[in-house]
Formats: structure tokens, sequence, C-alpha cells
């Protein structure tokens, strides 16, 4: 479950990424068309064009990526921090889900056991195998 879990999480977190490197991809792309756009005055129109369409690409990356706004990207960890966001998200999620504890087999419960432990950041005793 804990590697499901981080597979997600992962997976979100390489979208936030993409989403960072298609800004900067377009912000250069727009400042070319816009360049041109001044040197050659005859087709004006049809350099403006693909701007628009570059924001809405962005525009539905970002909130694929992020959602509604408000996160924080300044740090410098970020991509751990948004991992563990995420993971922690996720948990609470498939915890939900979850048959009551009087429901559960033993081996369920070990492995919530386990995933609350990680969460926690509590050592399992398998990093030094």
């Amino acid at each position: 479950m804990y590697e499901e879990l981080r597979q997600q999480a992962a997976k979100k977190v390489k979208a936030k990424k993409s989403f960072y490197a298609l800004a900067v991809v377009f912000f250069f792309a727009s400042i070319i068309l816009l360049i041109l756009t001044f040197a050659i005055p005859s087709i004006r129109l049809w350099l403006l064009i693909p701007i628009p369409a570059f924001m809405l690409v962005l525009g539905i990356t970002y909130l694929s990526a992020f959602g509604i706004p408000g996160v924080n990207a300044s740090s410098d960890n970020w991509e751990e921090e948004a991992l563990e966001k995420e993971m922690r998200r996720l948990y609470r999620e498939k915890r939900a889900s979850l048959p009551p504890l009087e429901e559960m087999s033993a081996t369920e419960k070990l492995e919530l056991k386990e995933l609350e432990r990680q969460i926690r950041g509590e050592s399992t005793g398998e990093d030094f195998v």
C-alpha cells in the first residue's frame, strides 16, 4: 500500500515539474514570437495567434498538476515536501475507504501499522538490511 501511494505521489510531483518546464519553454517561445512580430509587421496577426494557445495549454497543465492555486514552490526542497504532502493526502483517502479495523485481516492490520509508522517518519529497522 505504501509503494502504491508513493507511486501516485511521485506521478503528481512529476506533473508539477513538467508544468514548470512547459512554462519556461512557452515563455521563451512567446518572447521569440513577439520579437518576430515587431520585426515583420506584415504577418503580425499570424505570429500572435500561438500565444493565447500557449496560455490555454499552460493553464490546463497548471490545473491538472496543482489543482486550485495554493502550492508553495519557493522552498529548496519543494519536490520532497510536495511528495510527502501528496502521500499524506492519498493515505487519508485510502484510510477512509478501508473497512473498520475489526473487519481487517492480520496482514492488512500490519500493513496499515507499517504505513502509519512510515508516514510519521519512524524507522522500521529495514533500513539497515
